[in-house]
């Protein structure tokens, strides 16, 4: 995969090509943007090219030795920092900088991404400025992050920052048809819930029980604003059997209160969830916006949360709470 496989990102791509082929290559970046927008992508494909032997207008020569390892995940001038945990600790950095002092055995650089950059302590992002302030000449490091103030103004002063943009309906749909295929309609209903992000809409397009997850999202949730034992009860199940799909789940309640919203200040042209507009329509007059405001709040939250890896019961027991009227 080359920067002309990339749909969108053109000012991040074009800045990153440049900085390429002008020989000002930084030690260290920060790529910031929503989840699912293609940093992770991006920066694996600029780390190739950075280890190629011979890399030409935005894409690697896939002959070299750099490269062939690359393709086989087995490049040990490449890492990749991450990890399952709720935080990236001070000991995984000092690792990065004890080998960051080995000289590149393959490459003229090494590259090191951290993944989920918000994630580190501040410990480990106080340790990372040694790499910051005095970086071994051959030395690359990219930081991914959802959110880039989050992150010391220490460690954002001496980066360079690259900001993703989320993507067009069109550019949604245009990888939705590439890469997924089938039905117009379907697609289009994918691109309006991804939000611009194409990791949510190839997300959500792999979920094969999509359609029957918003029918019954969508009934189990005017359900619950009344309050009701039994249909709190019901999210509640609906809940713990759909762990695996909870991030959907998510996007799904997200949309249906986003549209309550809308259809709230008379702009059903604008809903997202066109085809359910009826049942739109008949929920919005039984909800304040307050409370429509709350509970999508309280869903960000959540999802936030869950994120981090918080306890699943507890922060699904919260939503229930919150989404009652």
């Amino acid at each position: 995969m080359d920067f002309d496989s990339i749909t969108g990102q053109r000012e991040v791509i074009d800045n990153l090509k440049r900085s390429l082929s002008e020989g000002r290559v930084s030690h260290a970046y920060i790529f910031s943007g929503p989840q699912g927008i293609g940093k992770k992508t991006i920066a694996r494909i600029f780390a190739g090219l950075l280890l190629c032997d011979e890399p030409h207008d935005g894409a690697t020569c896939g002959r070299c030795k750099p490269c062939l390892l690359m393709k086989n995940g087995t490049n040990p001038d490449y890492v990749s920092i991450s990890t399952e945990g709720s935080s990236i600790g001070v000991d995984m950095i000092r690792g990065m900088q004890s080998d960051a002092v080995l000289r590149p055995m393959y490459s003229k650089r090494k590259v090191y991404i951290v993944e989920d950059a918000v994630r580190m302590t501040i410990q480990a992002q106080n340790c990372l400025l040694k790499t910051f302030e005095e970086p071994p000449a051959y030395v690359v490091v990219i930081l991914l992050t959802t959110n880039y103030e989050n992150l010391l103004e220490t460690v954002r002063s001496r980066a360079l920052h690259l900001q993703f943009r989320k993507y067009t309906h069109e550019q949604v749909m245009q990888v939705l048809r590439t890469r997924v295929g089938g039905s117009s309609h379907v697609l289009e209903l994918i691109a309006d819930y991804s939000g611009g992000s194409i990791g949510a809409a190839l997300e959500l397009a792999g979920s094969s029980d999509f359609s029957a997850l918003r029918d019954q999202l969508f009934d189990l949730l005017a359900g619950a604003a009344t309050g009701r034992t039994k249909d709190i009860f019901e999210l509640s199940a609906f809940f713990e059997n759909n762990r695996e799909n909870i991030d959907v789940l998510m996007n799904i309640m997200l949309t249906y209160y986003r549209d309550l919203l809308v259809a709230r200040e008379g702009g059903e042209r604008m809903l997202i969830n066109s085809d359910k507009k009826d049942i739109i329509l008949n929920n919005a007059q039984n909800s304040r916006s307050s409370r429509i405001v709350e509970s999508i709040e309280a869903i960000g939250t959540v999802r936030e949360a869950l994120r981090q890896n918080a306890n699943y019961q507890l922060a699904t027991d919260y939503l229930l709470i919150k989404l009652q009227g």
